[in-house]
């Protein structure tokens, strides 16, 4: 690999991880799809790695973080964070430290689409506990979430 090369990969990654934080198997992707081969920037990304200019974890905490404001449960925080190819001891430190109140997001998430009040009807409770599992949260979230407490 001639330097032009190596200096043409290192603006590349560069410029991604200006933008937003990346997972590493998302930088490999998206160098892959450019055409570069991967014997050619697997090391200098491992540097970036090295340096800390690239990190799973930061990638990890930034995603779930925003995420989470998005009003999405810890399911599917964390089947997001694996689609982008992050180990999973990761996505548990990176749930963790977002210091998430699952119980409170998920009945600010209910209230958000369905309003403040105790819904009675057997149907609509059950629409409203579908749509938070479609959201990601889980039972107990989901059963403090509609309850009438």
């Amino acid at each position: 690999m001639s330097e032009f090369d190596r200096k043409i990969i290192i603006d590349a990654i560069t410029r991604m991880l200006a933008r937003r934080e990346h997972s590493y198997s998302e930088v490999v992707r998206k160098l892959s799809q450019k055409g570069i081969e991967s014997d050619d920037f697997l090391p200098i990304l491992d540097e970036f790695r090295n340096r800390d200019l690239q990190s799973d974890h930061r990638f990890a905490c930034s995603r779930a973080r925003t995420l989470y404001l998005k009003g999405k449960g810890p399911r599917v925080i964390k089947l997001d964070l694996q689609q982008y190819g992050v180990d999973e001891g990761i996505v548990r430190d990176a749930l963790l430290e977002i210091e998430a109140d699952w119980f409170e997001s998920a009945k600010k998430v209910k209230t958000k689409k369905f309003g403040d009040f105790f819904e009675t009807d057997y149907a609509l409770r059950q629409k409203q506990k579908r749509f938070l599992q479609y959201r990601g949260f889980y039972q107990d979230h989901i059963d403090y979430a509609v309850s009438n407490e």
